[in-house]
């Protein structure tokens, strides 16, 4: 499965009432994904980042989670759902990369060791560059500081949240927990990006 292409530009767009035809916008899910992209439109002005990049994150964003919907549902896994509908909608590589990497889907998928799965994320992980890995770590920021029904929150909140909403032995937990010193770094990265306010 080759879910990247080279085009460098997209006629492809997603927003909010688009997003409402495959998620239920009274979901905590659609909710969820609205305060991911708020989040991400408010760091925007203050990134170190090409202007021409900044289209790509908001779109990344509005997708991030759109594998939830039961229209799309092929793998039963989200992030790797929703990339193969990026994809067949003409995405662009850096958004597809986004959706499929974002908020360690990768070491989930290893994790559960579901090969065929596991074997579309090795044939991409290679193929991952600069503005790629970028975009996953936008999105994994604004995915791990905002809410489930989409307020900004911390990540230490956002881990607990998680552990309180499964239960500290459910594999979603576990996932966050193990993971979390990766979502770390992953902050660290952005916060460098972020230009300090002029007082």
């Amino acid at each position: 499965m080759k879910l990247f292409h080279s085009a460098t530009v997209t006629k492809a767009s997603m927003d909010a009432s688009k997003l409402a035809q495959y998620l239920s916008p009274k979901s905590n899910r659609y909710q969820h994904i609205l305060g991911v992209v708020r989040l991400m439109e408010d760091l925007l002005p203050s990134l170190q980042i090409p202007d021409n990049w900044k289209p790509h994150v908001i779109q990344a964003c509005y997708l991030h989670d759109i594998g939830y919907s039961p229209k799309l549902n092929q793998y039963g896994f989200h992030p790797l759902d929703g990339a193969i509908f990026a994809s067949k909608k003409g995405f662009v590589k850096p958004v597809v990369s986004a959706i499929l990497f974002h908020s360690c889907a990768y070491e989930i998928a290893q994790m559960e060791k579901n090969q065929k799965r596991l074997s579309i994320y090795q044939a991409h992980l290679p193929l991952l560059d600069e503005h790629d890995r970028l975009l996953i770590d936008l999105v994994t920021y604004c995915d791990i500081h905002t809410s489930p029904t989409g307020e900004k929150i911390s990540f230490q909140e956002r881990v607990k949240e998680v552990i309180d909403r499964y239960g500290a032995h459910h594999p979603v937990s576990k996932m966050m927990v193990q993971n979390q010193k990766h979502y770390e770094v992953v902050v660290t990265r952005v916060n460098q990006l972020i230009r300090p306010k002029i007082t």
